[in-house]
């Protein structure tokens, strides 16, 4: 009767429910464990506990200066980039909320059910609705289409990486070249000082046509290059303009080139834990999910428990010695953690097996690919830390080398293109320090972009951006 027929089709439901974490369907994707330890080897009292959440920290602050915050929250709040970025978590989110609806049976009289129509004590009774009978592909079609929709998310924390460094990078080389073009301004008149002595000089008979010449092909060289400077503050200006979603125009300055410290940016004792919010390591982990939901995988075992950097915010030996030929950590844990593949199953599950084998060593590469990433940030802030000291030292040498010939000019016992020569030399000396300093600042940023900092600092989804008052959300 109609009550048997009724236990049947909760039976039938319930089995569904229970099938879909057994073998055939394979078992739902459990979050991997992360097992963040509590402690790590390396210890500094001294360090920063902010950088343990990197995703939310405007690391930007802290070079001081108000004009470099303003431009990096326009940016992330008008980056063309970003909004296209946007549109695609719409986008997921739309097909998410389909597939979400997909569950509920359509309206109408008899739309949703089969053909097979039980007749029985005087009544017809409609046995199964048609969408439980694919209740299956349902249960999957959500689980991948959420996936998507966290893989998507993801991309968009990419772009708002990429935009804030960008932004960064592209004020800290305008800084840069606001001050270079003051230095070789200042290099072309003293050149031009030297040259006009030296050809005085020559008039009176005391110097050769070969040293004038000589002169003159430096001031020339020189002068060449103030035009290129210029032509390249445009460049960087009208760069950041695109990054704001603005037309070409100026941007405004805040502190001077000299003013920005670049020293102790850097956290220490950050956590390896921490590459797990990285944008694209949570974006595989989500397509390994979305490849297939069928078999769990404990990701936990690919962050070890090490500290990325040292008290100094240098690479920590732990993290060089991941990639010593010997004791490659990854191929070990790959060879524990890779499920065994059985081929010899029905050709489809094969296919998804095949899918989830590519998405895990994507995955496994993902991290492997951020571990050295790091490791290479680290190690080229600290060469460009110890360069920059050596590049100051020798300009502080030359300034000193000035005043004692300054000093000499004066008592007589220095000729005016002696002293002429050491202003030279001091102005070529800044602008290798100018140079060293911006490589310096570039490393900075580099860095604290592979450690994923700052991606979720006053992160929106709104797409309020068409002026018409609507949100599309």
């Amino acid at each position: 009767g109609m009550v048997m027929r009724i236990k049947n089709l909760a039976s039938l439901l319930g089995l569904a429910a229970a099938m879909t974490g057994c073998g055939l369907f394979g078992p739902t994707y459990s979050k991997p464990n992360t097992d963040d330890p509590k402690s790590f080897p390396s210890r500094d009292i001294l360090a920063t506990t902010e950088s343990a959440n990197l995703p939310a920290m405007a690391w930007w602050k802290s070079f001081n200066d108000p004009q470099l915050n303003q431009l990096i929250e326009s940016a992330l709040r008008n980056n063309n980039n970003i909004q296209a970025a946007i549109g695609n978590i719409v986008a997921a989110q739309g097909q998410l909320r389909s597939v979400q609806f997909a569950w509920i049976p359509t309206a109408g009289a008899s739309a949703g059910y089969n053909s097979t129509t039980l007749v029985g004590e005087g009544y017809n009774f409609s046995a199964t609705p048609a969408y439980s009978l694919n209740i299956f592909q349902q249960i999957r079609s959500q689980q991948y289409a959420e996936a998507n929709y966290q893989a998507v998310r993801a991309a968009k924390d990419t772009v708002r990486l990429s935009v804030i460094s960008q932004t960064a990078t592209g004020y800290f080389t305008l800084l840069g070249q606001d001050y270079q073009l003051q230095l070789q301004k200042q290099l072309v008149k003293d050149l031009k000082a030297l040259l006009e002595f030296a050809k005085v000089q020559y008039k009176a008979g005391y110097f050769s046509l070969y040293q004038v010449q000589s002169y003159q092909q430096q001031y020339d060289s020189a002068l060449a290059q103030i035009p290129l400077i210029e032509n390249n503050i445009v460049a960087s200006e009208n760069a950041l303009r695109v990054l704001l979603n603005q037309n070409p125009g100026n941007i405004k300055r805040g502190l001077k080139f000299t003013q920005l410290n670049s020293y102790g940016i850097i956290p220490a004792n950050i956590p390896s834990t921490v590459l797990r919010n990285r944008p694209d390591v949570r974006q595989s982990e989500q397509q390994l999910m979305a490849a297939n939901a069928n078999i769990g995988v404990a990701t936990s075992m690919f962050f070890p428990t090490i500290s990325l950097s040292g008290t100094e915010g240098t690479a920590a030996a732990a993290l060089s010695g991941l990639f010593k030929s010997g004791t490659d950590y990854w191929v070990q844990s790959a060879a524990v953690a890779m499920p065994i593949l059985n081929f010899s199953i029905y050709g489809q599950i094969q296919a998804a097996k095949g899918q989830y084998y590519a998405a895990y060593y994507n995955y496994l590469n993902t991290v492997r690919s951020a571990f050295a990433a790091v490791d290479n940030d680290l190690s080229a802030h600290q060469q460009s830390t110890v360069s920059l000291k050596t590049q100051i030292e020798g300009y502080d040498s030359s300034k000193l080398a000035y005043k004692l010939a300054e000093s000499s000019f004066t008592q007589g016992l220095f000729s005016k293109p002696q002293l002429l020569q050491n202003a030279v030399t001091m102005d070529q000396s800044a602008l290798v320090v100018q140079q060293s300093k911006l490589q310096q600042l570039g490393t900075i940023v580099q860095l604290y972009q592979d450690l994923g900092g700052g991606y979720s600092y006053n992160n929106f989804e709104s797409t309020n951006k068409f002026g018409d008052g609507h949100d599309w959300d």
